[in-house]
């Protein structure tokens, strides 16, 4: 059973760092990571809300410094803007430009096609299976 356990630990993780390493050799063309894309989604799916680095940070489950990294890279390549709140000035309110949304329907479409071609293998009835024992996964691991 300990031997079964740490295969499939292992197996997770190398699926996670093949995916990742995937993703970042795709996204090289934009000059973006996919940590970075992955907030850019997430912006321009709650786009027209105010949205804080808070915000992100506990959606993503990451601390202050590692998004403060992310979004200042984001603002230098000119993928976001920061402006001050309306009601708070204290709040930096994270908007997408022109040229992120630009962008965003090619990368989703890119995105969809990788995500087609990695679950090929799988009908849908397993797909739906995998997504409920992963839940579970992050269930247990959350009650820890």
């Amino acid at each position: 059973m300990q031997r079964e356990l740490n295969i499939i630990n292992k197996q997770l993780k190398m699926i996670h760092k093949t995916f990742e390493e995937r993703r970042n050799k795709h996204l090289l063309k934009y000059n973006l990571t996919s940590s970075q894309q992955e907030i850019l989604f997430y912006l321009g799916f709650h786009e027209g809300e105010p949205i804080h680095q808070r915000e992100i940070e506990k959606w993503f489950h990451l601390k202050n410094p590692t998004v403060t990294g992310i979004l200042n890279r984001l603002e230098e390549k000119g993928f976001i803007m920061r402006k001050r709140g309306e009601a708070d000035k204290r709040f930096r309110i994270i908007e997408l430009t022109d040229k992120s949304r630009c962008l965003m329907q090619e990368m989703r479409e890119e995105m969809q096609q990788m995500d087609d071609r990695i679950y090929s293998c799988m009908t849908k009835e397993e797909r739906s299976q995998l997504c409920g024992l992963l839940e579970r996964i992050l269930d247990s691991l959350s009650e820890l």
